[in-house]
């Protein structure tokens, strides 16, 4: 049988229930050239029946290491999602050393302090947020066919936010947008720097994952990716605009990142964090926005509280509190559930804002029915998130003296 006459074959026999005889031949079809890495507590779950992988290359008790072919990420990822309801739940790795490093914790690297002391200067911002402009972004995001990791049109995407992204700031002294190239896959991930303009060798990241997938992850397939992510994205973007417009200038680097290939295990962003760790850069907090338009529980916005740095999450808090109008409250999402996992694996303090409780999310990601209109047809849910990414670009980049800070109160007048 050739490759696509084995490849239709599984997915009829697997189905969406994922059978427990999965054929386990699938492993064999080609050589595998990746490693993936899994929580072992979730693989003891009863969720977790029928998992499609043999046995394990390496574990050691808490994390488990498998060897895959790249075609099998889809499939990982679904079955995460249907049996977990998670947007991944595994790591994916170029080589066996990878895998392993990943599996001893990082230490945690130089800190700072978090002060809430800008309030003169967010709150104006804040108040500059616009619903219009965040649903313009989820929209227009969403229009491409798919944004599929290995697809033409993913590749497009990421194009089309760096050219959006420097065009809002091109107001900015020296600010900059780029793409970053990943040799596996097609589609690079986007970066927008902010240089800072005293202590620029310090660097704060707000994140988000810009491609989509749908189901078993044909990159033909229909994969709007509305609320998975393109309204992380617009959460950025209307971030990048208020602070553009207000002629603010950051102490700190501010850098705004779009990853590629997130939902086959969070792979752009542990490119990139892994070249950051190894070029001693140092980032002194990341903040992860991943879904941030569906109201499933409420108006909150909920802060993660595993796989992230608690001072930062609890500062975080802080900030949602005291400037977004709504409340902070918590949830967990387990191991790998999105890129700010990258981060806190290689000892950078990273956060995760989220649209609901884990039980309380969007239900229709990862099909053609994640749609604006699935998200009730607006961006309000949005828009607190894209005030908090204001305020955690300002309070823990700090403003130059007066930088940005007449220029706004004037507008205010």
């Amino acid at each position: 049988m050739n490759n696509i006459g084995l490849m239709v074959a599984v997915l009829l026999s697997a189905s969406s229930a994922f059978a427990e005889d999965f054929p386990p031949s699938i492993e064999k079809q080609a050589p595998a050239d990746l490693w993936v890495t899994f929580d072992q507590a979730d693989l003891a779950r009863p969720e977790a029946k029928g998992f499609p992988l043999s046995a394990p290359v390496l574990a050691d008790g808490r994390t488990a290491v498998y060897q895959v072919r790249p075609d099998m990420l889809p499939l990982l990822s679904q079955f995460m999602h249907d049996r977990f309801n998670r947007c991944g739940g595994y790591l994916t790795h170029g080589s066996m050393d990878a895998a392993r490093a990943l599996m001893v914790p990082a230490g945690m690297g130089p800190r700072v302090a978090y002060t809430l002391d800008q309030q003169a200067v967010v709150g104006p911002l804040v108040s500059s947020v616009k619903e219009a402009s965040i649903r313009g972004t989820i929209s227009t995001m969403a229009a491409y066919q798919s944004r599929y990791y290995q697809a033409e049109t993913g590749a497009e995407a990421a194009r089309w936010l760096k050219g959006n992204w420097a065009g809002l700031a091109a107001g900015i002294p020296g600010a900059s947008a780029s793409l970053f190239a990943h040799s596996a896959w097609k589609q690079p991930s986007v970066i927008l720097t902010i240089p800072g303009s005293e202590t620029p060798d310090e660097i704060v990241v707000l994140g988000g994952h810009l491609d989509s997938i749908n189901g078993w992850g044909n990159s033909a397939a229909r994969a709007p990716g509305a609320d998975d992510n393109a309204s992380g994205i617009a959460v950025l973007t209307e971030a990048i605009r208020v602070l553009a417009e207000s002629g603010i200038r950051p102490k700190r680097t501010i850098q705004f990142m779009g990853y590629a290939a997130e939902e086959v295990g969070l792979r752009g962003s542990q490119d990139i964090a892994a070249s950051y760790a190894s070029g001693g850069k140092k980032v002194v907090g990341v903040i992860q926005f991943d879904m941030s338009n569906f109201a499933g529980s409420g108006p909150d916005i909920y802060m993660l509280t595993d796989y992230v740095d608690a001072s930062l999450s609890a500062f975080t808090a802080k900030l949602v509190n005291t400037y977004t109008g709504v409340k902070a409250s918590t949830t967990k999402c387990g191991y790998g559930c999105s890129d700010h996992a990258s981060w806190n694996k290689k000892g950078f303090p990273a956060a995760m804002a989220f649209e609901s409780t884990f039980d309380g999310s969007n239900r229709e990601i990862h099909s053609e029915r994640d749609t604006l209109e699935s998200s009730g047809g607006d961006a309000s849910h949005s828009v607190p998130f894209a005030k908090l990414a204001v305020a955690f670009a300002v309070e823990l980049a700090k403003t130059s003296s007066g930088g940005g800070i007449a220029k706004i109160a004037a507008a205010k007048r």
